[in-house]
């Protein structure tokens, strides 16, 4: 989904640009609104498509010693004029967390956490249905386990696990609904 979204995004970016009879002005893409919020942060938005509304939308923490930081980002990937990812950062400027709506409907299905800039964890509505069902867990940015709520009761009922290769090395299943483990296969 992630992929999904920073694909999108790119894709948002060139067409800004690409127009070719209709060739857009790059002092276009600059911010066409910076002002204070009510939390004391300063807005930034930006209207990638000259349609005269924000598709991005960048939150700052103004800093006396240093430049200032961004600390949220709201981008609307498809021009409908909603909110299709969120991204959270911390005082450092490194990403924390990313939310993520990825069929433009309004409701959040992905959320990835990251620690020390890089993906740990994502939590994943697989049945939109407003609850998470899918949670996969990251090394080096590789997935090494996955656990999911099979049938809708708020527990995990089966773990995959991977190898370096990114191949399945071991599944289990928790047949008595109690969210543990009962059945292990090693493959």
């Amino acid at each position: 989904m992630r992929m999904v979204a920073a694909a999108a995004l790119a894709v948002l970016v060139g067409c800004a640009g690409s127009k070719k009879d209709e060739s857009v002005n790059p002092e276009d893409l600059r911010p066409y609104v910076e002002r204070p919020t009510e939390d004391g942060l300063t807005l930034v938005e930006i209207d990638l498509n000259s349609d005269g509304r924000a598709d991005v939308y960048n939150y700052y923490r103004e800093r006396s010693q240093a430049s200032r930081l961004l600390v949220k980002r709201e981008v609307d990937l498809n021009w409908d004029s909603k909110i299709d990812v969120v991204s959270f950062y911390d005082d450092t400027g490194t990403l924390i967390r990313e939310e993520m709506d990825g069929d433009f409907d309004g409701q959040v299905e992905w959320v990835d956490h990251y620690q020390g800039g890089r993906r740990v964890m994502s939590e994943v509505d697989t049945e939109f249905d407003g609850q998470y069902d899918l949670y996969k867990f990251y090394e080096n940015d590789s997935v090494r386990r996955k656990e999911r709520d099979t049938d809708g009761d708020g527990k995990i009922d089966y773990w995959e696990y991977f190898g370096d290769d990114g191949m399945i090395v071991k599944t289990g299943r928790d047949l008595d609904g109690d969210g543990q483990m009962d059945v292990r296969d090693d493959l």
